[in-house]
């Protein structure tokens, strides 16, 4: 039977340190995922992940267990990646997915189309999750994270509510904002697609 994260870092704290590497194998794909789509470079992603690990580990004493660990886990993670983003000063504008090292990490390689189908809807279909991911990576930072956390990470409201340390009312406003700039962005290259249902 599987442990839950806190009979984990129950083990962790009572000495256990290898213990530990159980939460590191569970959330490092979440972490560095995270953090690549908010630095848009693998490098740095990596490093931002291996820096908010550590920092989970060194701040166990005041992780409170109210918060699913899954949230605390996304706070550092954009905590470590946000002081990234100060360091390189490019809070304004980020490339979502950067070439090569985005189809290493599995993120810029476009959904494949449908078998038989016409060579240029699959160049359409590549053409069009590249200036999405362009567009969401020149969202704004406090509406880039909402989201991602939501739409490409699935999670509700109010744990991305939680994780941000917003209301879940500051979140849908967010989100409402972000597909609203997408919208905007891409309505006047493709206007036969609804960009407000993103």
């Amino acid at each position: 039977m599987d442990q839950t994260d806190l009979q984990i870092l129950d083990s962790v704290t009572a000495g256990d340190t290898d213990a530990y590497e159980l939460i590191v194998r569970r959330y490092q794909g979440m972490v560095y995922d995270l953090a690549y789509r908010l630095l848009g470079d693998a490098s740095e992603a990596e490093d931002a992940a291996q820096a908010a690990f550590i920092r989970m580990y060194s701040s166990l004493g005041s992780y409170k267990r109210e918060m699913a660990f899954r949230n605390w886990a996304y706070t550092i993670t954009l905590n470590v990646a946000r002081n990234k983003l100060k360091r390189r000063n490019l809070l304004s504008f980020l490339p979502f997915l950067a070439g090569k090292d985005a189809e290493d990490a599995g993120g810029g390689v476009p959904e494949p189309a449908e078998a038989g189908g016409e060579p240029d809807a699959q160049l359409e279909g590549g053409r069009l999750r590249s200036d999405l991911e362009g567009a969401i990576g020149a969202l704004p930072e406090d509406l880039r994270t909402p989201f991602v956390l939501f739409h490409l990470h699935r999670l509700p409201a109010g744990d991305i509510a939680e994780t941000l340390g917003v209301t879940p009312n500051a979140v849908s406003l967010r989100l409402f904002k972000a597909r609203g700039r997408l919208a905007r962005a891409l309505s006047p290259v493709y206007p036969e697609y609804n960009t407000e249902d993103i």
